[in-house]
């Protein structure tokens, strides 16, 4: 069987990720004939993806969709609609023969919405893939007989049940060499490691627990630092960025996984997300030791009752005694992401927020960098329950095409934020 995988298109607004998720898929393929294609990097993404399909004529496209759309800044980018486009050229140049199968963290928090918004959809592939969609190539005449899959009979959606999510540790490394590496290369954090999926962390607007599972399933430090070593050995990639929601919780696992890249004595620099409440100065010492450069954060807010509302699971305290640490920790870039306009928010709340932007920016000048962005209403998760709450949506309302949170109290510091924005051209 011939297949081809192809990351959704993002229409070239923003810079290209590897994508990690497909690499898990294709190395759980093989045997089949295989190729890996991704618009993002391509200087002529839809014309090349037709000459792909015309040579290879795949008996199956397999299209994965990471995300919706970016909430990132004042201009949001609607993704969706690149994947119709996507579809259209499949069925404009193979027609009906070719199977479409669609799957990532973007078709899973709407299966049944995509399925009846778009028919050209033959299945769809919920939750975790690389058991599931190959188990689907060898079953497309009869998809019920495969857990997790979304596939239409008599004109009706199906869903052939929820399975166990796989063990992570005898899944294969991703598959690096189907895709041309280099060009990721060049980009800051384009190249993605996983060291565990799930999330025991409960912040309100977050969709991890339901896509990765509310409990953490952790890759075997050794196995995670033997992937980091194939990858530079293989590819002579040296720059990479931890994937993991959070990267230094469990804080054991975290340490673990830098401890052995220390003892491999790897020349490798790396990002990651980070959890304020657990950096300290000798967690700083360690993970500068194993080569990270830059420590990204995502507190969301500098009020207690914001962060109360979010559900986080720091403090105010907590997010300033982590700034003082990583200010002296001289070289290391800086990363802050904050919400415009969340629950809670208040005006006092604004300006000792901006004072603390612009404070630090005083500080640290091009060492730190700061992220505003909206919080996109999302399925299974507290925010979406809130917001029935206070009426911003209606609970048959989808959200596939976004809805924003944002506090009806204050709703002109959104505007103010977008203004700022727009000054400083973002």
């Amino acid at each position: 069987m011939k297949v081809l995988l192809v990351q959704a298109y993002l229409g070239g607004s923003e810079p290209p990720i590897f994508p990690l998720g497909l690499g898990y898929i294709a190395a759980s393929v093989k045997e089949h004939t295989l190729e890996v294609f991704d618009p993002n990097v391509s200087k002529n993404p839809f014309e090349e993806f037709t000459g792909i399909l015309s040579r290879l004529v795949p008996d199956v496209v397999g299209i994965s969709i990471r995300n919706i759309d970016s909430t990132n800044k004042r201009r949001v980018v609607f993704y969706y609609d690149f994947i119709k486009e996507l579809i259209c050229l499949v069925k404009n140049v193979q027609g009906d023969q070719t199977k479409i199968i669609v799957g990532g963290s973007g078709f899973s928090m709407f299966p049944q919405q995509i399925m009846e918004d778009e028919p050209r959809i033959d299945f769809g592939v919920f939750l975790e893939g690389e058991e599931t969609f190959r188990e689907l190539l060898h079953n497309l005449d009869r998809p019920e007989a495969v857990k997790g899959i979304y596939y239409r009979w008599n004109d009706e959606i199906c869903f052939s049940g929820e399975r166990a999510k796989p063990n992570v540790n005898t899944l294969p490394f991703a598959k690096r060499d189907g895709l041309s590496i280099r060009k990721y290369k060049e980009i800051p954090d384009a190249i993605g490691v996983e060291t565990k999926r799930g999330c025991e962390l409960n912040c309100a607007y977050c969709i991890y627990g339901f896509l990765n599972g509310k409990k953490y399933r952790l890759r075997d430090p050794k196995r995670v630092v033997d992937e980091i070593e194939a990858m530079v050995k293989d590819f002579n990639v040296s720059d990479f960025m931890f994937v993991d929601s959070i990267f230094n919780v469990p804080p054991s696992h975290a340490e673990s996984i830098c401890r052995e890249m220390i003892r491999r004595e790897l020349q490798v620099s790396w990002s990651a997300w980070f959890h304020d409440a657990y950096i300290t100065d000798e967690y700083v010492d360690l993970i500068k030791k194993a080569g990270c450069i830059k420590v990204m954060l995502s507190p969301d807010a500098l009020s207690d009752e914001i962060l109360l509302q979010l559900k986080k699971s720091q403090r105010k305290q907590d997010i300033l005694r982590t700034y003082r640490i990583l200010k002296q920790s001289d070289g290391m870039e800086i990363c802050y992401n904050f919400f415009k306009n969340p629950p809670g928010q208040s005006l006092k709340a604004f300006f000792n927020l901006l004072f603390f932007c612009i404070k630090a920016k005083y500080e640290l000048g091009k060492r730190i960098h700061f992220e505003f962005n909206s919080i996109r209403i999302e399925p299974h998760t507290r925010l979406y329950e809130m917001a029935l709450r206070e009426g911003l949506i209606h609970k048959n309302e989808s959200l596939l095409y976004p809805k924003y949170y944002t506090n009806t109290a204050t709703s002109y510091i959104d505007t103010v934020f977008n203004a700022l924005l727009r000054l400083k051209g973002a």
